[in-house]
This record gives C-alpha cells, structure tokens and sequence, in this order.
C-alpha cells in the first residue's frame, strides 16, 4: 500500500469502469490499511519515531478514505463504517486535529487534495 489518495482514485475509477461497487472497493482500502496499522503499532518499541509517523499517515489515509465514501452510499458499507461515517463530531473532531498537525508541520498528507480540506469549507 502506498496510502496516496489521489492513486487510490484512479485505482477506483479503473476498478468502477469494470463494474466493481465502489463501496466495496473503499471498504476493502480501508480495512487494508487499518490492518497495516495495527501490524506497526505492535512494532513501536523498536522504531518509535518511525512508527509515530507511519501511524500518522495511515490515519490521514483512511479519513481521507472516509470522506471518500460519504459520496457513496453509507448503507453499502459494514456497520462499523456505517457508523463512523453519521458521526460528525468525530469527522470534525479529527478534521481538526489533521489542520493543527498541518500548521505544526507534522501531518504527512497532500494539503492539495480537496478532500482533506473539505471539512473545513464546510465549518467557516
């Protein structure tokens, strides 16, 4: 996995022109990387500083995923990411925690991709 979300979009868009449910796809994406991450986070004794900014850019990857999938059909996903995707406080929660990491200089994600910055349209 390389976690770029401009990359997974056109994975996705390929992957739609042969009939695949993009909800599937972004679940699948999702899962993927939360299991990467749980697979680093058992590591983080011997690399920490590693490990606490590859931990940082999973975590943008898969909000990003998550805003992703809000154009899709919430219903098509499992519960948990049902779940996850009604929930605006968290989404505004970590919508803000990415911007102040990003004004601190640690946020590893693309400023330049419109999905992160969408939240905060969305809130002024």
């Amino acid at each position: 996995m390389d976690f770029d979300i401009p990359e997974f979009k056109k994975r996705l868009d390929h992957e739609r022109l042969k009939g695949t449910q993009p909800e599937t796809i972004i679940q699948h994406e999702i899962r993927q990387a939360e299991e990467v991450k749980e697979g680093l986070s058992e590591e983080n004794d011997h690399a920490s500083e590693f490990v606490s900014e590859a931990i940082n850019r999973i975590d943008t990857y898969i909000f990003q995923l998550h805003e992703l999938a809000l154009e899709f059909n919430p219903a098509e996903f499992d519960l948990d990411q049902q779940t996850y995707l009604q929930d605006d406080r968290v989404h505004d929660r970590i919508a803000n925690r990415i911007d102040r990491l990003k004004e601190q200089g640690e946020a590893n994600a693309s400023t330049e991709d419109p999905l992160l910055r969408q939240g905060e349209a969305e809130q002024e």
